[in-house]
């Protein structure tokens, strides 16, 4: 079962996919991670820290977001190398 995408076993509202996106629409452009967290908890209050660090690297995989030391860098409108 994917976490991932939503399917016939998994809603939309609970996918990975659906989470980051909601994620990433709500971050500043640079951010820490605590910052990213209490956003996180105000748009999906019922979820644990560890699906937090799951959309983190949901985010982190598709290049859209980058760590720098514990900053968080939001990728916008420039290529992913």
């Amino acid at each position: 079962m994917s976490l991932l995408l939503p399917n016939r076993h998994l809603k939309t509202s609970s996918s990975l996919a659906v989470h980051a996106a909601r994620l990433y629409k709500q971050l500043e452009s640079t951010s820490t991670v605590g910052t990213a967290w209490l956003t996180y908890k105000s748009i999906l209050p019922d979820l644990p820290f560890e699906r937090f660090v799951l959309t983190l690297d949901v985010l982190v995989a598709l290049k859209l977001l980058e760590f720098d030391g514990s900053v968080l860098i939001k990728v916008v409108g420039r290529n992913a190398a």
